[in-house]
């Protein structure tokens, strides 16, 4: 089995990581996946100039028509269409993030062009309105366990979110279209559509895409999807009369298997269940060591959050504030920054931190700061001299906001955790106030 990811890196010996310009030829695998995020920000680069990209035999992709020494944009988007129909017709599967379809108007010589112009859709839809439509939720429901993507949706239903859904009463849905997973509301949000000899099945994309240890578990369970969806289109239905030529025992081994599946079915959701609660505590203790934007700063944003803290801005990508309600005063805010450091923490999250109360004060909405820190994070709490260097405490005191480290942090998530109302009212008091290196009580 090779597997071809455009635009959605996935670890594994069996998959090839390429964009869809330095891809090679799709009907070179037996499934593709593809996120028509990253195809729509590939399209609008070469189009605005803002970004340079070459296919894999190193031509320069221009918004032009195709010349000696580059390829023309549209030229090699209708390529990769008849490349993804050709592997369709050899048996093929394609796996796709569910988006909303956008109309890509500039790609020069190619009218109509838009995020679904390389994907063959059934007859008589189109991956647009009223059968593709735009929806937001993250309330997952398998309806189907037995499809091969089933057991992947189930598994990471709280991890994943909708941003599409398909209607089911457009002409021609049913007899195309295989629902195993709908929203809260019912809206079909993972379908398999049969496509020549292929199929194509759309999915949920991650809220966030999976780094570190968990990005291969993602993996492992995606590739397994794809593995059993492939090996499941090689085998042919029974045809109906083959039920009159039983077999001794086969019912009763029949019957097993259903049970087995059955208990099988019980142990996963308990499993998943179990591995929910557990990474609702696991995640506090990344504080202690871990660093990085989801690493470390979704676990600060956690903590805080627990300690009664509102996140604004709560995409990991986009700069936090703290809000605390103050009763009838104006709530108290605060701008958040985490950094983390193998030694004592440098001047790096100061700078952040620095340029957006300028900003602040500039616009006449002047805020305090709150720098959390993980310095000396590969070694044991306990073992840590100071977390920081002298100037950044300096710079701290001077910018007048707090310092503090996330071993404290997660002694407050403890306190939390224990109901000691008293001491997490205290030190949310004291992130507020401190100006400089938060203390030790």
């Amino acid at each position: 089995m090779r597997i071809l990811s455009l635009g959605f890196p996935l670890p594994g010996p069996q998959v090839d990581n390429h964009t869809f310009a330095n891809a090679p030829t799709f009907f070179d695998y037996d499934a593709l996946v593809v996120n028509p995020q990253a195809l729509s920000q590939l399209i609008e680069e070469v189009v605005d100039g803002s970004g340079e990209h070459t296919t894999r035999s190193r031509e320069r992709v221009v918004n032009a028509p195709t010349a000696p020494d580059c390829v023309g944009l549209a030229d090699l988007l209708r390529d990769r269409r008849d490349e993804t129909a050709r592997l369709l017709a050899r048996g093929g599967l394609v796996v796709c993030l569910a988006y909303p379809n956008v109309v890509h108007q500039r790609v020069a010589g190619f009218t109509g062009c838009d995020r679904y112009f390389w994907l063959p859709a059934p007859p008589g839809l189109q991956y647009r309105e009223p059968f593709l439509r735009r929806g937001n939720g993250s309330e997952l429901i398998t309806t189907e366990h037995d499809h091969p993507f089933g057991p992947f949706v189930h598994q990471y239903r709280t991890k994943l979110a909708y941003h599409a859904y398909f209607a089911d009463d457009a002409p021609g849905f049913s007899e195309a279209t295989r629902v195993f997973a709908r929203s809260a509301g019912d809206a079909a949000i993972a379908v398999e559509l049969r496509l020549a000899q292929g199929r194509a099945v759309f999915l949920p994309p991650p809220m966030r895409h999976p780094t570190g240890d968990p990005r291969y578990a993602f993996s492992n369970a995606l590739q397994e999807g794809i593995r059993q969806a492939l090996r499941s289109a090689a085998t042919s239905r029974p045809p109906a009369w083959l039920r009159e030529y039983d077999l001794p025992g086969l019912s009763e081994r029949r019957a097993a298997r259903d049970e087995a599946k059955r208990q099988l079915e019980g142990a996963q959701e308990t499993l998943a269940a179990g591995e929910d609660t557990l990474e609702e505590l696991e995640r506090y203790r990344r504080l202690l060591w871990q660093q990085g934007k989801y690493g470390l700063e979704q676990p600060v944003r956690d903590a805080l959050a627990l300690l009664g803290f509102q996140i604004i801005a709560q995409e990991i990508d986009t700069p936090a504030e703290l809000h605390l309600d103050a009763g009838d005063h104006k709530p108290q805010i605060a701008l958040l920054e985490v950094e983390a450091s193998d030694e004592a923490a440098g001047m790096d999250g100061h700078h952040r931190l620095r340029r957006r109360l300028e900003e602040a004060i500039a616009k006449g909405r002047a805020k305090r700061g709150l720098l959390i820190i993980n310095g000396h994070r590969t070694q044991p709490p306990a073992q840590r001299g100071e977390q920081y260097q002298d100037t950044l405490r300096v710079a701290a005191e001077s910018m007048r906001y707090c310092i503090a480290t996330t071993e404290q942090l997660f002694h407050a998530v403890r306190a939390a955790l224990d109901g000691d109302e008293k001491t997490v009212r205290a030190f949310r008091e004291r992130l507020l106030t401190t100006e400089g290196v938060l203390r030790e009580d």
